[in-house]
């Protein structure tokens, strides 16, 4: 994504968030690109800048879903 935006692929750092010391060296990146999940993981100093997983249109219906497991079963 970030190659088709213009960047670099020479001035992208990856990382797996599910090894070890996987953070080591982000704080001379001047963003994180990441999961929301993984931006709180960061260390302070990091700029993040998270993405959704979910589509707004899905949070949306799953509010909808929320909504209607918690109302009340109506009287037949």
């Amino acid at each position: 994504m970030l190659s088709a935006a213009g960047f670099h692929s020479d001035s992208l750092v990856l990382r797996d968030a599910r090894k070890p010391m996987w953070q080591r060296g982000l704080k001379q990146t001047a963003a994180v690109v990441c999961d929301s999940v993984t931006a709180k993981e960061l260390l302070a100093g990091c700029r993040a800048i998270p993405f959704s997983l979910l589509a707004e249109s899905s949070i949306d219906e799953l509010r909808r879903y929320v909504e209607f497991v918690r109302r009340p079963l109506e009287s037949l």
